[in-house]
């Protein structure tokens, strides 16, 4: 990771909220960006403790992704302690100002590992059901560009949900512009997002939490349920935060896998 040469840059164990008091002392604003094994040990309410010790001002968790406000995600065990966050910064209320950012799925970083089912390299697409369920997501930028907006605009997201999108599509629509851009017809292969629903559940039960919940995020965002559909939700023009077409997001996904392409 690099940092910035003048950023101050603090090394804790963040299960011990009494170190992390003692660094959050003097902030007006924390941005959480506690995720992975951070999130199944419980360090993101940690860390909410430790910001109310502190007196810090406003608090922006890692909410970055679904709306986790939609009952479905009560259904999905993996997401007890990042519901958990929500419940207790909105009990805090009094103490602390929040903000929850939903985006969707980051779409640029998606692409490039295959997260949403797009193998650019070997041209081939797993369609969760036949691909026609509507989702959201947002380019890693612009979610940057939205907590930072977010906290010069305190009248449009203290102590709310925001939500922002670059694109609201289907994964045929995106299968489309790839292959458009890569010139290539590309093989499809079909996966049940009820069968994602099951094997999360089965990886839950053995204690396997982070590949249960890559599961169920995809049964959550493929399955047509509203809990990644954020079109007519969005704050972007409040923001100010531009978008980017979807068109223009797979071309430049197939550009960073091989520069050459146009």
């Amino acid at each position: 990771m690099v940092f910035f040469n003048d950023m101050p840059v603090v090394l804790l164990d963040y299960s011990d909220k009494g170190a992390l008091t003692n660094a959050l002392v003097g902030q007006h604003v924390v941005i959480s960006t506690v995720g992975g094994e951070g999130l199944f040990n419980d360090f993101g309410t940690t860390l909410v403790e430790a910001a109310i010790d502190a007196g810090v001002k406003w608090f922006i968790p890692s909410e970055f992704g679904a709306d986790y406000d939609d009952p479905i995600c009560t259904t999905v065990p993996p997401l007890a302690i990042k519901l958990g966050v929500a419940k207790l910064l909105r009990e805090n209320q009094s103490r602390i100002s929040h903000t929850f950012i939903t985006t969707g799925m980051f779409l640029d970083w998606g692409s490039d590992n295959g997260f949403l089912g797009f193998d650019i390299p070997s041209r081939t697409v797993t369609l969760y059901d036949e691909g026609k369920a509507r989702t959201s997501g947002t380019i890693l930028p612009n979610i940057a560009k939205a907590v930072v907006a977010a906290i010069h605009h305190p009248e449009v997201s203290l102590n709310k949900r925001i939500y922002i999108a670059d694109a609201t599509f289907t994964q045929q629509e995106v299968l489309a512009f790839f292959e458009k851009y890569t010139n290539t017809k590309w093989t499809v292969r079909h996966v049940s997002t009820k069968d994602k629903q099951k094997e999360g559940a089965e990886k839950f039960a053995k204690g396997n939490v982070g590949e249960a919940l890559l599961d169920y995020v995809r049964y959550l965002v493929y399955s047509g349920v509203k809990v990644n559909m954020l079109e007519g939700r969005t704050s972007n023009k409040d923001l100010g935060i531009l978008t980017i077409s979807l068109d223009q997001i797979v071309k430049e996904a197939v550009q960073r896998t091989n520069p050459t392409q146009q």
